[in-house]
């Protein structure tokens, strides 16, 4: 496979996770494999659906929706994985 570098007007076309620098730097969080910290990401981006949508409580806290199985789709894991 060839690598094809990024064009000035590309960059900004693309949309990307985000994962707190804190899951890979504090000791505390050693035990969490790539698969899990991936997963947070994901729930972080599903964060902004769920306050777009006012998927709010009375106490303020925010529901998320996401399934086991979009989970194990997006990571390509199996259910075995999960």
């Amino acid at each position: 496979m060839d690598f094809i570098p990024y064009k000035v007007n590309e960059v900004l076309e693309n949309v990307f996770y985000q994962i707190p620098k804190e899951l890979l730097i504090n000791p505390i969080y050693n035990n969490l494999d790539s698969n899990s910290i991936l997963l947070y990401g994901l729930l972080l981006d599903r964060l902004s659906l769920s306050m777009k949508n006012k998927w709010i409580d009375k106490d303020g806290n925010i529901y998320l929706i996401y399934s086991r199985k979009e989970a194990q789709n997006k990571l390509k894991l199996s259910a075995r994985q999960c």
